[in-house]
């Protein structure tokens, strides 16, 4: 993964709460990729990337969040995805891309890290924090990079403790997540929908 990544950064945090964010009323569903396949298709003739930022007004569900389908992405395509992560992060001044705002059917969230880059985070589970490990909740407000919407609050922790696969090394990776890359990783959480997280947890 390229080291030298830079990013303005959107402001973010948040935590996940037991109740819906939408209330007593189920979310609106949405497909990432409606024929199924690992990454959508991009206009290569487009200079803009085509990032399609999320919004919270619905939820991402998608057939490719199972066990035996996250070991079969290919490093090809977990290249890719991170390619596109990079362009949307550099274009639009943000630390926290999430997968189907770039095409990616596979739940991940690519955050920034100081030392090694964009850093693509693939099915987290959220696990309890170790001993004597704290943080604080407070109310995120997430602004919409491209500007076209207002942006939305959620309550978040601000550290976390995930179990996720590395993009790039298939390698599982248990980590403390403080910060912008703990809310990016929370607001996937979110973003999509139960079904896909009770597969992976």
């Amino acid at each position: 993964m390229p080291g030298t990544y830079s990013a303005a950064g959107v402001a973010a945090s948040f935590f996940l709460a037991a109740n819906s964010p939408w209330g007593t009323e189920p979310p609106p569903k949405v497909d990432v990729t409606p024929d199924g396949s690992f990454l959508s298709e991009w206009d290569s003739e487009v200079d803009t990337p085509q990032c399609t930022f999320y919004n919270a007004s619905y939820v991402y569900t998608a057939g490719l969040c199972s066990h035996f389908t996250l070991a079969r992405m290919s490093a090809a395509t977990q290249n890719k995805a991170i390619e596109r992560a990079l362009s949307c992060g550099a274009h639009f001044e943000t630390d926290c891309i999430l997968s189907p705002e770039i095409g990616l059917s596979v739940p991940a969230a690519f955050v920034y890290d100081p030392t090694n880059g964009l850093k693509m985070i693939i099915a987290p589970k959220l696990l309890p924090l170790p001993p004597k490990t704290s943080f604080t909740t407070k109310i995120i407000a997430f602004q919409y990079p491209s500007g076209k919407r207002t942006g939305f609050n959620f309550n978040m922790n601000d550290t976390i403790y995930a179990e996720f696969l590395e993009g790039g090394s298939r390698k599982m990776t248990t980590q403390v997540l403080l910060g912008e890359s703990a809310y990016c990783v929370q607001l996937l959480r979110i973003a999509f929908d139960s079904a896909c997280w009770k597969e992976i947890d």
